[in-house]
């Protein structure tokens, strides 16, 4: 019976994921198949950011005294598919509302003087409004070479400061990027050789450069912890838990030297300079909870599945892929119950599409397999 329910549910959830131009994810792992729906999905098509979907910003303002910098919506652009998040130097005085302004700089003989605010650099964000409890992270971009850049990608809850780093990358850095957490009681910290403990965040070393092509990075947040993707690589891994509801944020900085993520830029640093993103997505398991331990998520394999409304299906893989995990897919016979199957994916490869352009009338199926746990979930019905 409890079977029978999952099916129904998969079949209205995939029913709606398909006309809809949803996405799924499938997590296979040791023991286990979870299954989540999309929960926000930007390609970044349209003529102009999604005011629905995002702030072009920072809520409270952006704006940093000691830096002299301000993060402003119009180094927020998108044109064909493609998201532009722009960093610059300039040298103005600009007016701000007072909500933006410490209270404490208001009555600084600087501020009295003509309320306006030197600024001499320009960054840029988009802030999710919708918050997530738990999921899977992903933005495909390029990231830009150059001293003192400072692009990220990343979770915030506010309060209590409860962070996930899924990258920080620094432009003069071309094999490496960071990784971190940061949350109250000293859960961001990891023993090292059982005896004392250091801080989590660290810079993960890449085999290629990273800089200058597209590249995607990735987030898997679980009640046990965070795995970390790389182009569908495990980099990095964190066993601890977050209590608290986060906006998903894509931002370009510049660093200072002698500040976070020293150096900044230099004499050679190009201006104004670009942060460039194909798309963001994000995924919320149907059960978190059921989700497993760390060291069993190190050996899941992630499936994504994607329609492009061209009767074709991308099914992505991260993660483990030499696994003895399968996926099949099935039609349902006319004559019994019994399901024919029709083509098995090749999990070992980083993508897959399938075109049911010409597929005969009947209704299909996705059977999900791997050492103890079988999942059938429905995929197409063809009239």
């Amino acid at each position: 019976m409890k079977f029978k329910s999952l099916v129904l549910f998969c079949s209205v959830f995939l029913s709606y994921f398909y006309y809809a131009q949803d996405t799924l994810i499938i997590a296979m792992y040791p023991g286990g198949i979870s299954i989540g729906k999309s929960a926000l999905n930007d390609e970044f098509e349209a003529a102009q950011l999604n005011a629905s979907t995002w702030y072009g910003y920072y809520p409270w303002g952006g704006l940093s005294l000691d830096s002299k910098t301000y993060t402003d919506p119009t180094m927020c652009t998108q044109f064909r598919g493609k998201l532009t998040l722009s960093v610059d130097t300039i040298h103005e005085y600009r007016s701000f509302p007072g909500w933006m302004i410490p209270e404490a700089y208001k009555s600084t003989e600087a501020y009295k003087k003509d309320e306006r605010i030197e600024i001499n650099r320009l960054s840029s964000a988009i802030w999710s409004k919708q918050q997530f409890k738990y999921g899977y992270f992903e933005c495909r971009c390029i990231l830009p070479t150059g001293k003192g850049y400072w692009p990220a990608f990343w979770l915030y809850g506010g309060n209590p400061n409860e962070e996930i780093d899924i990258m920080e990358a620094k432009g003069e850095r071309s094999t490496s990027y960071h990784v971190d957490v940061h949350c109250p009681n000293r859960c961001d910290r990891v023993l090292r050789f059982g005896i004392f403990d250091k801080p989590f965040g660290h810079w993960v070393k890449t085999n290629n450069s990273i800089n200058g092509h597209w590249v995607t990075f990735s987030g898997l947040w679980s009640p046990k912890g965070v795995l970390f993707y790389a182009n569908g690589e495990l980099m990095a891994t964190h066993a601890a838990d977050f209590n608290t509801s986060m906006n998903l944020i894509a931002n370009f900085s510049l660093a200072m030297d002698k500040g976070p993520f020293s150096p900044g830029p230099d004499k050679k640093t190009t201006f104004p300079a670009a942060f460039a993103l194909d798309y963001i997505r994000a995924w919320q398991f149907n059960s978190p909870e059921q989700l497993p331990p760390i060291k069993d998520l190190k050996e899941a394999l992630i499936v994504k599945a994607i329609p492009n409304g061209n009767n074709q299906v991308k099914f992505e893989f991260n993660g483990n892929r030499q696994t003895t995990y399968r996926i099949f897919i099935e039609k349902e016979s006319t004559n019994d119950a019994a399901l024919l199957p029709v083509a098995e994916l090749d999990l070992t490869v980083d993508e897959q599409t399938i075109d049911y352009t010409y597929w005969s009338r009947g209704t299909y199926y996705l059977r999900v397999l791997n050492e103890s746990s079988t999942e059938q979930l429905f995929f197409i019905k063809r009239d």
